[in-house]
């Protein structure tokens, strides 16, 4: 029997982009899509791919206004992808105190939290830095029978977080079906059901419950006209608010936005193009 091939495109793409190239992409047969920094690789089984694929995408993206360039283009035998990528990943140590591990390498964590996660996809692994750098700032915030918000939960790491550090609740939400189903099952995970509320919910029209804090780990055009709202759920005085999912070159923007609607810039991190921005209610 034949072995069965795929080719790789490998494709630079600014990540504030990865969304729109999906809908921009999405008639063409594709089997699979791996995001990177700023590149994405799509899959395509070898018997369904022609020569003009790659000129015929390119051209599709600059329809939709995104400039992208082929990186690769590589044909790779099947195998096991699963079982190499499960035996890929490492845990992630986010602070002296807090790891982010899959079930299967937890054993060797020696931080105090560990927040198990059964990772679909490639996805909600604790790679990306806006991940870590939330985590890093809840640490320094959640105070013990405190009530949350985890706005575009993922994989549901920052409610789970905040439920470990104390948190009596957390409302956790995320417009993606496929999300939310991988949120419960970590929530489950790590026996934190009973404090996290996780739910399918778009942010503009969520019933947000009056909070000490808020985690919106969201796009820029998610943040900005959601900051009143966020400001009026929050607690009187000092609720907290951490934004992230942004990069570095929108955060003098992000902050002239939150204080407009009269939060406190507090402190802003950045770890390579991103940045976590952590805000107090006045």
């Amino acid at each position: 029997m034949l072995k069965k091939q795929f080719v790789n495109l490998h494709i630079a793409i600014p990540e504030e982009q990865f969304d729109l190239s999906y809908s921009a992409l999405a008639d063409f047969p594709f089997v699979g899509i791996e995001e990177r920094m700023d590149e994405i690789v799509i899959t395509f089984n070898a018997i369904d791919y022609t020569p003009e694929f790659a000129a015929s995408l390119i051209e599709r993206l600059r329809v939709y206004g995104i400039e992208a360039k082929i990186l690769l283009e590589e044909v790779i035998d099947d195998k096991n992808w699963n079982a190499e990528w499960e035996e890929s990943l490492e845990p992630v140590i986010v602070s002296t105190n807090v790891a982010i591990s899959p079930t299967w390498k937890a054993a060797g964590v020696l931080q105090p939290i560990v927040i198990l996660i059964n990772p679909k996809m490639s996805f909600g692994t604790g790679y990306h830095p806006t991940t870590r750098m939330v985590c890093r700032m809840l640490e320094e915030t959640v105070k013990p029978a405190s009530r949350w918000i985890d706005a575009g939960t993922g994989t549901g790491v920052l409610a789970i977080l905040a439920a470990k550090l104390g948190a009596e609740y957390c409302l956790a939400f995320d417009n993606d079906e496929w999300s939310v189903e991988n949120s419960k099952e970590n929530i489950t995970l790590n026996r934190t059901d009973e404090q996290i509320e996780c739910s399918q919910q778009d942010v503009f029209t969520v019933e947000l419950p009056m909070s000490d804090g808020i985690c919106a780990n969201l796009y820029r055009n998610l943040l900005i006209p959601n900051f009143p709202k966020f400001y009026q759920t929050l607690k009187s005085p000092d609720g907290t608010l951490i934004v992230s999912g942004i990069l570095k070159y929108d955060v003098d923007e992000i902050i002239s936005e939150a204080e407009a609607v009269s939060f406190k810039h507090i402190h802003t991190e950045l770890e390579n193009e991103w940045a976590a921005i952590r805000f107090t209610k006045t």
